[in-house]
């Protein structure tokens, strides 16, 4: 039964590829599209590259599961730390990890990745960034196929969210705390001296970069003594640094939802205000050690990688039988304030061979492996993770 609808799956997929090519993309969508009126800039389209449908494996080539992973990239930073994660972990429980790289944001993107993962024969999907009402329509999908899905970096939408849980192939996921890494943002800035700060986005429709504006806007409404220049959501952020600079040489603070450093230093640079406008920002970079040392960067917040290691052991649980109790687990956001902060976080967290969770760790969230493991387990980590945390498991 399952390969018969794995065959009808594939026409399906084929079906929805070439409906996604003749509406344009995501007609009627509420997220974006790389096809908008607006152009990403260079470092956008560097990290997005040219690569649907693409798909890349790790883990163990020959494990005895295979999880697809949708996910928009695994080169930069924070992506090819999480696919390093999952390859570590694939090839201590015996995984294959099948990586399906996705052009943008738009719900008909992500329901053609679960499509054709599932004609693809998947067991269980990570979905990243799947937000919105259109979960429901990929649940439907994973459940014609027999399919398990966990949801990653994002919540499930309160509209839907009974309809998701009585369903017996969601697992659950994890997203992180991105309206309090929003508020932290800015405060930062204000705690550093800066009185007229500008915000800059990623234009609406994804719940994580939404709720970091949301407690941007809030820490805002908190600080009325603070001016905030203006405001900008959209893909071309480099750009929207340079007119922001270029129309207001007053500006001495630029808060942003995503890579600050790539998409700000330039600009200031350019504009002659080196040492003037201080950057806060989501996403760490390779580049942030310099930037907290010589302090242009005051805060810097990510190592999401770690989010990777919840959907996985869900997913795993209930391939093996012993399904978890349904959980969304909230997941601390690590913020480095200093140049110190970012080096420990590299040591103990991001290094090569170095993870958030060692396997042994994990095994006690493994049912066949601890029978007590729980869904409480993963919501204590997630509460506890961080720098000092690590250290404290992990020595020094």
């Amino acid at each position: 039964m399952k390969r018969i609808k794995r065959a009808v799956a594939v026409l399906l997929a084929v079906m929805m590829v070439f409906s996604v090519i003749g509406c344009g993309g995501s007609s009627g969508s509420k997220k974006s599209d790389s096809s908008s009126k607006e152009t990403k800039d260079a470092k956008t389209e560097e990290v997005w590259g040219n690569k649907s449908g693409q798909d890349e494996i790790c883990g163990d080539p020959d494990g005895k599961y295979t999880i697809g992973v949708v996910i928009h990239t695994t080169t930069d930073f924070l992506c090819a730390k999480y696919k390093a994660y999952t390859d570590y972990l694939g090839k201590a429980y015996g995984v294959k990890f099948n990586y399906y790289i996705i052009e943008n944001f738009a719900d008909e993107t992500y329901l053609s990745a679960i499509e054709n993962l599932c004609a693809q024969g998947v067991d269980g999907i990570i979905t990243t960034n799947f937000s919105g009402t259109a979960v429901l329509q990929g649940l439907k999908i994973c459940e014609e196929n027999e399919v398990y899905l966990g949801v990653g970096w994002s919540q499930i939408d309160e509209s839907i969210k009974d309809q998701v849980y009585k369903s017996d192939y969601f697992v659950g996921g994890s997203y992180e705390a991105d309206y309090d890494a929003g508020y932290e943002i800015v405060t930062s800035l204000i705690d550093s001296g800066c009185k007229n700060i500008a915000a800059i986005g990623y234009e609406p429709g994804i719940t994580c970069h939404d709720r970091r504006w949301e407690g941007m806007m809030k820490a805002f409404e908190d600080h009325p003594e603070v001016k905030k220049a203006g405001e900008y959501r959209g893909l071309e952020f480099t750009k929207a640094v340079e007119d922001f600079l270029a129309a207001d040489d007053s500006i001495d603070g630029i808060a942003i939802t995503l890579l600050g450093i790539e998409y700000c230093s330039e600009p200031i640079k350019s504009a002659g205000r080196e040492g003037q406008v201080k950057i806060a920002f989501c996403d760490l970079s390779e580049n942030c050690q310099g930037s907290l040392d010589n302090g242009e960067t005051v805060c810097a917040i990510g190592g999401q990688y770690a989010d990777a290691v919840f959907p996985f052991v869900l997913i795993y649980n209930a391939l093996e039988g012993n399904a978890l109790d349904k959980v969304e687990v909230p997941v601390n956001f690590i913020v480095c304030k200093s140049g110190q902060e970012f080096s420990d976080y590299m040591t103990y967290l991001h290094n090569d061979g170095v993870y958030a969770w060692t396997t042994d760790e994990v095994d006690q969230l493994i049912k066949s492996k601890n029978k007590n493991a729980s869904s409480d387990d993963l919501l204590e980590m997630g509460k506890n993770y961080s720098i000092e945390d690590t250290i404290a498991r992990h020595g020094k």
